[in-house]
């Protein structure tokens, strides 16, 4: 019977991922100094603010990416579970529901969309690929029924101190997302659960061996992207207070982005939170900065597909030269 050691590399001190962290640390200060200098905005206090509030969601939804990534899966439909869950809180709000019964219905239909993917990767054996490409449609389609191509407006900001409040000086904002990280973490690095999702994602064929319930282990991965997407939705509502009908388009790109970028394989087995989070700023304050310097945001999609071109052929490369590097 094959042995399964330890396959949580990632976050030792030395880590196959720390060079791909510590480069993206360095692009980001060389982008930052380069719009700082271009537009004298970009370092400002409330600029910086905005734009650590604008990451908020996208924060959130690569956390769970992150887990999902690791275990050799991905999830291109997590836009629409968002935009699903955001819809259904509007109503919810416009039903007269107060906040703390309309929070835990955002977050119940998140966890049940993502168990449904992973249902359907698990259970049914769908490529994720194939499987959340799916969904997605499907989700998008119950969002334009539910919604009626219109938008949901004039929501209530019971939540909003959650945005776009401060605890002394420091934004309501971050302090969510490091909650979330920090949940993240402990679930991957402190709980037996962690070890499943890293075992699945370096051999899943071993994880079976071994003893671990893979199929039970994909389906809660998947549910909790699934709750954070809830999350996320919940936020967005609580900061925009309205639902729009392009919401969630760009999200899932985005989060495989800032996975990726941040040192997560494609393959499975190997990933940082950290790095994922260096992609978030990196993908947020690349945005921003487009903006102020009146730069079309077509050049930001350019420059972060061209990324991860070279991040993806290079990981092919290592995978190519050294197999169980990844």
């Amino acid at each position: 019977m094959t042995a399964v050691t330890d396959p949580r590399p990632a976050f030792r001190l030395v880590s196959p991922t720390a060079s791909r962290e510590i480069a993206l640390l360095a692009t980001i200060v060389v982008v930052g100094a380069v719009f700082s200098l271009a537009s004298p905005y970009f370092l400002t206090v409330s600029n910086l603010v905005q734009t650590l509030r604008a990451g908020l969601e996208l924060a959130i939804v690569s956390g769970g990416m992150t887990l999902v990534i690791i275990m050799g899966g991905i999830d291109v439909s997590v836009g629409g579970i968002l935009a699903v869950s955001a819809i259904i809180i509007g109503k919810a709000y416009q039903a007269g529901l107060p906040a703390f019964a309309v929070a835990p219905i955002g977050l119940f239909t998140g966890t049940v969309l993502g168990a449904f993917n992973g249902v359907l990767t698990a259970k049914l054996k769908v490529p994720p690929i194939v499987a959340t490409l799916g969904s997605m449609y499907v989700f998008s389609a119950i969002m334009f029924l539910v919604i009626g191509g219109a938008w949901i407006a004039g929501l209530p900001g019971t939540l909003s101190p959650l945005v776009n409040g401060t605890v002394g000086f420091v934004p309501a904002s971050a302090i969510v997302i490091l909650a979330v990280y920090l949940a993240c973490w402990v679930v991957l690095r402190r709980l037996p659960f962690g070890r499943h999702i890293y075992a699945i994602g370096c051999n899943e064929q071993s994880a079976r061996l071994v003893g671990i319930n893979v199929d039970r282990t994909k389906i809660a991965t998947y549910a909790m992207l699934g709750f954070l997407a809830g999350l996320a939705a919940l936020l967005y509502v609580a900061r925009m207070r309205n639902v729009e009908i392009n919401i969630g388009t760009s999200i899932a790109f985005e989060a495989i982005a800032a996975t990726i970028l941040g040192g997560t394989s494609i393959r499975g087995g190997v990933g940082s939170l950290l790095g994922t989070l260096l992609g978030v700023v990196f993908i947020r304050i690349m945005q921003n900065g487009l903006v102020l310097v009146g730069i079309s945001s077509l050049w930001e999609t350019v420059i972060i597909g061209g990324l991860l071109v070279i991040v993806l052929t290079a990981d092919a490369l290592a995978s190519r030269n050294n197999p169980r590097s990844l």
